[in-house]
């Protein structure tokens, strides 16, 4: 235990840092006062450790900054997915040129598995280019009826000015003339006129709402009393535990139930023949050819 006058009032920086480890020698050093905080007890290295280590990689030739990752890529070894900004640290290379644009080349580790990956920057696209150890994720997404595909520039002057290319590709099939996202967007009016109309004939009456609410409260829980009730008797009639589940009825089980009963009565009746039809012959194999034949003259 400490004495308690070694325990002085916090500056504002170390005010900052309350959950941090204090060892035993920081409130035991010679010069303590109410100033000291953990940079001055352990020197002035301990500040500058990130330019200490960036300048060791640096005689050893290497120019490691932060990468973030631009996109979604595949790591080709783990084959799992590194997602768009993870940092991690690589060494920076020159790998050639774009006409004066240099071309820059990154060199990391996946956090993952530790496999090398090199990617690049590509001024030609304006984007960066996978090199070796990942490849891109590529995410399409199709095209439906609701799509909205705006035109670029070329093709919406071309709209513009050539009325015939406009009724060529984007006339609509009604034989009107005119633009299909306009006949679309005429149609989708008039719904969206009719759907504002029942929401405010819907929300005109509060106290129907309500009143309607609550009878479908009251009706859907009649129904699963009733369901419940049921599902009680059937248990009771199979001589079940009163709580093992029961699936509802279907109309699929219903015929089979059928078919296997329907199976067993011919097959019942079809026994039940076959077996009299075998008394029968007994009866004829016992008796005797004729009729007199045991009777002696």
């Amino acid at each position: 235990l400490h004495c308690s006058f070694h325990r002085q009032p916090l500056t504002m920086a170390d005010r900052k840092a309350t959950n941090r480890y204090y060892p035993p020698e920081f409130w035991d050093q010679k010069n303590f006062s109410d100033k000291s905080n953990l940079n001055t007890f352990r020197g002035e290295s301990w500040r500058n450790r990130g330019a200490q280590v960036n300048s060791k990689l640096l005689t050893q030739g290497r120019n490691v900054i932060r990468f973030e990752m631009p996109f979604d890529v595949w790591c080709e070894k783990c084959e799992q997915v590194i997602h768009k900004g993870v940092r991690f640290n690589s060494d920076k290379n020159k790998a050639g040129n774009y006409f004066s644009t240099t071309i820059w080349e990154f060199e990391m580790k996946c956090h993952l598995c530790d496999a090398k990956i090199v990617m690049k920057t590509d001024p030609e696209n304006t984007t960066y280019a996978c090199v070796s150890g990942c490849r891109r994720k590529e995410e399409t997404w199709g095209e439906d009826q609701d799509t909205a595909k705006v035109p670029d520039a070329r093709e919406k002057r071309k709209l513009e000015e050539d009325p015939f290319y406009r009724l060529e590709h984007f006339a609509a099939s009604d034989g009107s003339g005119r633009r299909q996202d306009e006949v679309r967007k005429k149609e989708g009016a008039q719904q969206m006129v009719a759907l504002k109309e029942i929401r405010d004939v819907r929300s005109s009456d509060e106290g129907l709402l309500n009143r309607m609410l609550r009878k479908n409260f009251r009706q859907d829980k009649a129904h699963a009393k009733r369901k419940e009730e049921e599902g009680n008797a059937e248990r009771r009639r199979l001589n079940l535990e009163p709580s093992f589940p029961l699936l509802p009825p279907s109309e699929e089980d219903a015929r089979t139930a059928r078919e296997k009963l329907f199976t067993a009565r011919v097959e019942g009746e079809e026994g039940r023949y076959a077996k009299a039809k075998e008394r029968g012959r007994k009866d004829i194999l016992k008796s005797p050819v004729l009729p007199h034949a045991g009777k002696t003259a």
